[in-house]
């Protein structure tokens, strides 16, 4: 049975009204603010993770680069133990050369409230002969050596070079003189006319047969220090004296600390018994340090928009050497050192965080020389 067509009317097409357009725009608009929050988080984190691995990094190599060097402070001079610390006197052109090395130590530190206003840190200054073959000293021997004189008489001239300065000594207390060895050595005599290093009468002091004569060869002078949140190396340049060549080694490193090792043992028995910052003022006091100790703080790259760090950070000594100027802290003795962050207020030192790298480095010349 065939049913009647009946047509059906279409219905109307129905869109989205705009309290749902509003609410479907609220919701969006809420999702991309939590995923935009979650990056920014997360961005965050990964600034400050990479910040802080770059001042591992940069703190390491400072550390590694001032070891590498200061472990061989005193090659060549060392081996006359009398003459350490005796005070040198140079002339370049016929005045004492700005900024040369006033005693003959393997290294020298000279304390952040020594230095000139403004300096941040400590300086750790080493020499050492730049002789690789062979740097033994050797004698004067009759005759004498006199003002004036064109030549010194040696033992023995083996190794000495046309070009290379040489420093002759009694002991520990007396002048040192730096001169340069001009001509080529006999076996019995080393050249000594005027040059920009020889002055027509210096040395000015006679030296008797026994005076001891090091070959510093180019002389290795490298001093240590911070500038401008950098760890600069400046190098003693024997043909320009005045004008040392600085060296940028690491960034963002803020503070360098160091302290002599001293054994203080009467008699000495070469266990370190303290550390401190005091300039030895004799040859028996320059034979008694062994070692040194030496501290860098790097800070991170990343600014931080909170305060991370509210206050210096503290570097633990332990208790045993005994450390000068150290407190007593939670995990036994500890130095505070200044970054900046130790001040009342919000100041821009807080929002960086800091690593603190500290070891011990054995100046292994002294002691082999120890007698």
């Amino acid at each position: 049975m065939n049913r009647p067509f009946i047509p059906i009317r279409g219905g109307r097409a129905r869109g989205v009204t705009l309290i749902e357009l509003l609410v479907g725009m609220v919701v969006g608009m809420l999702a991309v603010l939590l995923i935009s929050q979650v990056l920014l988080v997360s961005e965050g984190q990964k600034r400050t993770t990479t910040g802080g691995a770059d001042a591992q990094v940069n703190g390491a190599l400072a550390l590694y680069s001032i070891q590498r060097d200061v472990q061989m402070a005193g090659y060549g001079i060392t081996s006359s133990p009398t003459v350490i610390g005796c005070p040198i006197s140079a002339r370049y052109n016929g005045a004492a050369p700005a900024g040369f090395a006033t005693r003959l130590a393997p290294l020298v530190i000279t304390p952040e409230a020594s230095r000139p206003a403004g300096s941040v840190g400590d300086s750790i200054r080493m020499l050492a002969s730049s002789k690789p073959s062979y740097s033994v000293p050797t004698r004067v021997i009759p005759p004498a050596y006199a003002v004036g004189n064109t030549e010194f008489p040696v033992r023995a001239a083996l190794g000495f070079a046309q070009g290379d300065l040489a420093l002759v000594a009694t002991d520990g207390a007396q002048p040192c003189w730096v001169f340069q060895v001009t001509g080529a050595p006999t076996a019995r005599a080393l050249p000594r006319v005027n040059t920009a290093w020889n002055a027509a009468n210096a040395p000015d002091v006679a030296y008797a047969d026994g005076a001891v004569l090091m070959n510093l060869g180019t002389l290795v002078d490298n001093i240590y220090e911070i500038n401008g949140n950098v760890l600069q190396q400046s190098v003693f340049d024997v043909a320009n004296p005045a004008a040392r060549v600085v060296r940028d080694l690491q960034p963002d490193v803020v503070n360098l600390r160091a302290y002599y090792g001293r054994d203080t043992s009467v008699p000495a028995d070469g266990v370190i018994d303290v550390y401190d910052q005091t300039t030895p003022a004799t040859n028996a006091d320059w034979l008694r340090v062994k070692t040194v100790r030496v501290v860098v703080v790097a800070r991170s790259s990343t600014y931080e928009k909170d305060m991370v760090t509210p206050a210096n950070p503290q570097w633990s000594v332990g208790t045993l050497p005994a450390t000068a100027g150290a407190t007593t802290c939670a995990s036994g003795a500890c130095l505070t050192i200044d970054v900046g962050a130790g001040v009342t207020g919000d100041v821009p030192a807080k929002h960086y965080r800091y690593k603190v790298f500290d070891t011990v480095i054995p100046l292994r010349n002294m002691l082999w020389s120890s007698s």
